[in-house]
């Protein structure tokens, strides 16, 4: 696993909700796995997951009930990984998974 410089950090074009969520990640020829989403935005996510993935890697999230989203790895750390999503959520698709979701303190 590896950082980049674009890791999460300044370089957002969209504000984060943090979050609890149960998600899973599919992974062409890997099946799926559980996941937890740390936070959310329109355009990506914070997981939190024990597999490794490679920073380009094309992977798919579901949130509660909702259809899968394509998305790309965009950032490794121990632990998490950041995605952004092939196309961005409706704000009120955002809203819902947050309200449904909120965090645990």
């Amino acid at each position: 696993m590896r950082n980049t410089a674009d890791e999460p950090s300044e370089q957002r074009a969209n504000c984060r909700i943090s979050l609890s969520a149960q998600g899973r990640i599919s992974e062409p020829y890997q099946g799926q796995h559980a996941v937890e989403l740390l936070d959310i935005s329109a355009s990506g996510a914070r997981i939190a997951t024990f597999r490794q993935f490679q920073i380009g890697q094309a992977i798919y999230v579901t949130i509660d009930k909702l259809q899968a989203i394509k998305c790309d790895v965009r950032w490794v750390k121990p632990g998490e990984i950041g995605v952004s999503f092939d196309r961005q959520l409706h704000v009120s698709v955002v809203d819902h998974i947050a309200a449904a979701n909120r965090a645990r303190r």
